[in-house]
This record gives C-alpha cells, sequence and structure tokens, in this order.
C-alpha cells in the first residue's frame, strides 16, 4: 500500500511539472514610454513631430503626456515607438510587437471621431493590422480633443486565433489618452 501512495505522489508531481513546463507564457508587455511620430506627407516642409506619454516607473500612474499639435488638412505618416524604460538600457519593445505582430494590434480612436482618421499600414504574416505604422489625417478645420492609442495583446486561446483585427478579445498591454490640437 506505501508503494501505491509513493508511486501515486510522484506521478502527481511528474505530471504537475511537465505540464508547467509545456504549458506557453505569453505575457504582457510593460510599457512604460509610448512614443507617437508624425511625418508629413502632405507638406513634406513641416518638421516631423514627436509626443511623448510616460510612466517611467512602470507602476500604472501616468508621470507626464505631450499634447499632439498638428496641422489641420493634413497628412502624416505616424509611427509607434514602444519603450520599457524600467531596464537599463530601455528596452524597445516595438520590435517585439512588429516580430510578434499575429498577438498584437493597436486601436486608435479620436474624439471627436472627425479629428483624426486612421489607416493601419503594417500588416501582420496573416495579413491582419498591427498599426506600428499609419497613416493619418487631421480634420480639415482647427479644433480639439483626444487622441486614444490602445495595444491589444491577443494571443491564441486553446489554440484558436483570437486576433481578429478588432479591438475585442485578449487583453490591453497599453491603453493611453493624448489631448491634441488640429491648427
Amino acid at each position: 500500500m506505501k508503494q501505491i501512495i509513493t508511486f501515486l505522489a510522484l506521478l502527481a508531481i511528474s505530471t504537475s511539472c511537465s505540464k508547467e513546463e509545456h504549458e506557453p507564457h505569453d505575457d504582457n508587455e510593460l510599457i512604460t514610454t509610448v512614443k507617437l511620430e508624425f511625418k508629413p506627407v502632405t507638406n513634406a516642409s513641416l518638421p516631423t513631430k514627436s509626443f511623448f506619454w510616460k510612466d517611467t516607473q512602470g507602476d500604472g500612474v501616468m508621470d507626464s503626456v505631450d499634447p499632439i499639435e498638428l496641422d489641420k488638412n493634413t497628412t502624416y505618416e505616424m509611427k509607434v515607438s514602444l519603450l520599457d524604460e524600467t531596464k537599463k538600457p530601455a528596452f524597445d519593445i516595438s520590435k517585439e510587437v512588429e516580430e510578434e505582430g499575429d498577438v498584437h494590434l493597436f486601436v486608435f480612436k479620436s474624439n471627436p471621431l472627425s479629428l483624426l482618421s486612421v489607416q493601419i499600414k503594417d500588416l501582420d504574416k496573416k495579413g491582419m493590422p498591427i498599426g506600428l505604422r499609419s497613416e493619418v489625417k487631421s480634420q480639415f478645420a482647427a479644433g480639439t480633443g483626444k487622441f486614444n492609442v490602445i495595444l491589444k495583446h491577443q494571443p491564441p486561446v486553446n489554440g484558436k486565433a483570437v486576433k481578429t483585427g478588432k479591438e475585442e478579445g485578449g487583453s490591453t498591454d497599453v491603453d493611453v489618452t493624448f489631448p491634441v490640437t488640429i491648427k
């Protein structure tokens, strides 16, 4: 009887260990800095502008956010860069998001809706949007509002793809809002 109990205990331990070793770990990214870079397309003589959102401690408390100021009726190439500055040197998460594009999706929301329109230009290997590179058009008239940038982490669940190109599903790596002025 003692041998059977010992065998069952060892079997339970070995099964639980091997299960842990083979389960995939797909954790969310720690993002302390979001950089939005706007390069003018319609008026190339305008300078490229960069705006930052920062949570340098990585504790979920924003340290600073730059107000976005763009010219009216202008098309921009927007590039999103992500950093984890809790590491020294800072870790560029943008590369990881690009490499794992099939499980990442940027969602951009403008309020009011007419303030900015966004068309994602980069796609994952299945042809689904990622959002590290986009085309942004500012509205025709001056105005103010907000621009929400969300990075969704959408790994497969039970072997089934979650990423559909829509915000639903998965978890959120970052959700930040920039104030916007169109002049």
